[in-house]
């Protein structure tokens, strides 16, 4: 059978999991990129990379490369490629852009003429020309400019394959199953152990994770991928290879051990348990709704945990109380287990309720463990990080003394030796210093200059007084923490006390607006729309 190159796409971080998982499935002459692995296979390899593959978004097959410089130019290329091969006459078609050119400015300028090269050809040929389809076309095409290199290629996924079949319901802000599938595989879950996802949502976590224990196909519960509208050349669709792919079972394995979901929100489980109901997962996953603060035990010993909580973007929180009761539950439910949190990669102002005060900091902040293993990600276009974190009692430094050490392998590092090489774009190409990667330069302190360093540090005790802050006044002495009786004051009293010495004063009781009083009650505090507003409290309009 003849062989050809692949293309898959994935998302950032994600790309050496996504070259192993070609290897396993037969891909050779890998190559990694940014966001793809490029490899070489067959018509069989080829659906094989829709129907298995967990951290790849589309699978693509390039049908010519070429250069322009320019939308006319690139109508010249397009059009002169022979279109008899790729789309059979009265089919519909439809075409993404991937552009990252300054002669491109406009993608959907580059989309227009490349599908009036398509029709135009079509038309010269004495044929019907393809209709453009918004939904469901027969052939799915894709374009990717980088500066003049232009590569035409055909979408072998159709959808995204992101869009697994099993989601009925999305729940809110739910993380991609892409995303989900290769934190679990950096995570090195293989169902050798429990897993538990205590703010589980809509289910995601738990589905991948059961697909990933029974080594079930990732694409298992799609009705339509977009190489079985393929019709014409070599590339036209074996029905027959297809269905003996897809009823193979011969891989599948036994998982014995459970799945946990949890979730704070009923209506959030309603929807995990119709998601893998329509899985026909259930006999592997445990739902429940439970508040994660109330946890007193881990579900079993030494489980891994996987968790996607809210970092105030799509969903908002009180991030500093509800991180530091997620560092708590974590320190006093789950010793002897491993966590894995992704959230926010970045510095946002959040209120200490500590202090009172807005501070810059990020959620991570405010757990109060320390992790392992720092991993950036993507989710939903925003940045964040990947965190894994070994629970164990006592203090870290007594871990230590103990003669333990913190497992820092990440799952790319295991594959090293076999992926990194192979990056197009490896940071080791780069001179030290220059990148923009966090991690680079690591050895320039953050004040080195050109010039001689500095000889006083920024925050010595000893500091002349045109060097202190605005904001720090002599006010005679720190504040005690016991009143004249010789009690100790509580945390509030305190804290008023630190802003009225800076001459904030704190907010007064006001009638019209009840919900700012301190002993203010949410749930005694409910509308009655049925009397007039100017009815006596306590009466009714009959009355």
């Amino acid at each position: 059978m003849e062989k050809f190159k692949i293309i898959a796409k994935t998302l950032t971080g994600l790309e050496e999991l996504l070259a192993a998982e070609v290897e396993r499935l037969g891909g050779i002459n890998i190559g990694i990129g940014t966001r793809m692995v490029t490899y070489v296979g067959d018509k069989e390899l080829l659906y094989k990379s829709c129907l298995w593959l967990r951290t790849a978004l589309r699978v693509l097959k390039p049908i010519e490369t070429f250069q322009a410089s320019d939308p006319d130019e690139l109508y010249a290329r397009v059009k002169a490629i022979d279109w008899s091969k790729y789309v059979a006459e009265g089919q519909t078609i439809a075409i993404d852009a991937t552009i990252f050119s300054d002669a491109f400015r406009h993608s959907k300028y580059a989309v227009y003429r490349t599908k009036d090269a398509i029709c135009d050809w079509f038309t010269e040929q004495g044929l019907k020309r393809p209709s453009v389809a918004v939904t469901a076309a027969d052939v799915q095409l894709n374009i990717h400019i980088s500066e003049t290199e232009c590569t035409m290629s055909m979408d072998a996924s159709g959808d995204p394959l992101y869009k697994r079949g099993y989601r009925t319901e999305g729940g809110e802000a739910p993380i991609n199953e892409v995303l989900a599938a290769g934190i679990l595989l950096k995570a090195g879950w293989d169902g050798s152990r429990d897993l538990i996802d205590p703010m589980c949502g809509s289910g995601t976590f738990l589905i991948e994770a059961a697909l990933i224990a029974t080594n079930t196909p990732a694409g298992i519960y799609r009705t339509r991928f977009g190489f079985e509208t393929w019709t014409v050349g070599e590339l036209a669709y074996d029905k027959e290879m297809w269905q003996d792919l897809y009823e193979d079972d011969s891989l599948e394995k036994e998982f014995t051990l459970r799945i946990y979901g949890n979730d704070i929100s009923k209506v959030a489980i309603e929807q995990a348990t119709e998601n893998v109901k329509k899985a026909g997962l259930g006999k592997y996953i445990t739902l429940e709704v439970k508040d994660f603060e109330t946890v007193e035990q881990a579900p079993a010993e030494g489980c891994l945990m996987v968790c996607n909580p809210p970092y105030g973007r799509r969903l908002f929180t009180d991030i500093p109380n509800f991180y530091r009761m997620i560092g708590s539950v974590l320190k006093k439910a789950y010793q002897g287990c491993e966590a894995w949190i992704i959230s926010l990669d970045g510095k946002s102002k959040v209120k200490d309720p500590r202090s009172g005060e807005y501070i810059e900091a990020e959620p991570f902040d405010f757990i109060g463990l320390k992790p392992s293993i720092k991993d950036s990600l993507n989710n939903g276009g925003i940045v964040c990080q990947l965190r894994k974190y070994e629970i164990f009692a006592g203090r870290f430094d007594d871990f230590r003394a103990e003669g333990k050490t913190l497992d820092k392998e990440k799952a790319e590092d295991r594959t090293e030796g076999k992926y990194s090489h192979l990056r197009k774009d490896r940071k080791s190409a780069r001179p030290a210093g220059k990148g923009t990667n966090r991690s680079e330069g690591r050895d320039r302190k953050p004040f080195d200059k050109d010039s001689k360093p500095r000889e006083r540090k920024p925050f010595d005790k000893e500091r002349k007084a045109s060097d202190r802050k605005p904001y720090e006044r002599k006010t005679g002495g720190p504040i005690s923490k016991y009143d004249k009786d010789g009690n100790l004051k509580d945390e509030k009293t305190l804290m008023m006390e630190r802003l009225e010495r800076r001459g904030h004063q704190p907010r007064k009781f006001d009638p019209n607006r009840p919900m700012f009083g301190d002993r203010f009650d949410a749930s005694q505090h409910v509308l009655d729309l049925t009397q007039p507003k100017d009815a006596p409290k306590g009466e009714t309009p009959d009355e």
